[in-house]
């Protein structure tokens, strides 16, 4: 899956998602790019809070944003005949709380919506066009975030990885190049 794919599948369900509803007149759908650090895993997320958060991404009462991290790769190889290709990818659920409701309301909406979101995408990978292609549930996880930008923000990151076959990719090409001179 290319980031094109994997941002595709998921601003199509952040468009049908009853409690996201994203249009292109009223975003509730945003991709970032993100720098990992390999070895902490820590991202930052300072577009996200300066730049999305309020200014672009404008939900109503009640209504939820998604903003879909970059998706990290990694090769592996078992040694023998088999390259996988390992996925990392992960996504916000943020709600803007409200005066009238407690923060751990917005977190367990977040968190519902971002299962959703995962079941959704797994059964249109799994269970419908890429048989080859797994979303293992052991290597989800999920965070409550919050509060971000203005303060009022809330919601749940979920962490995920996508395997697939890598046997194809990593064929030698010699179309890919020109010949040596």
């Amino acid at each position: 899956m290319r980031n094109s794919t994997y941002a595709a599948l998921f601003e199509g369900l952040a468009a049908r998602h009853v409690r996201i509803r994203h249009r292109k007149d009223s975003a509730r759908f945003a991709r970032i790019i993100v720098s990992v650090d390999p070895l902490q895993r820590q991202v930052d997320l300072m577009e996200m809070q300066e730049v999305l958060l309020g200014r672009f991404l404008k939900p109503g009462a009640g209504e939820q944003v998604l903003v879909l991290e970059s998706l990290q790769v990694q090769f592996t190889d078992n040694a023998g005949d088999n390259y996988q290709r390992r996925g990392r990818g992960a996504f916000f659920v943020l709600e803007k709380k409200t005066k009238d409701v407690e923060a751990w309301e917005v977190l367990d909406r977040t968190e519902q919506t971002g299962e959703e979101l995962l079941a959704g995408a797994r059964r249109d990978y799994e269970e419908g066009r890429d048989v080859k292609t797994r979303w293992p549930i052991g290597a989800i996880l999920a965070d409550a975030v919050g509060p971000l930008g203005d303060g009022t923000w809330y919601g749940t990151r979920f962490d995920f990885e996508i395997i697939s076959p890598a046997n194809a990719a990593l064929v030698y090409k010699p179309a890919a190049f020109t010949p040596v001179p």
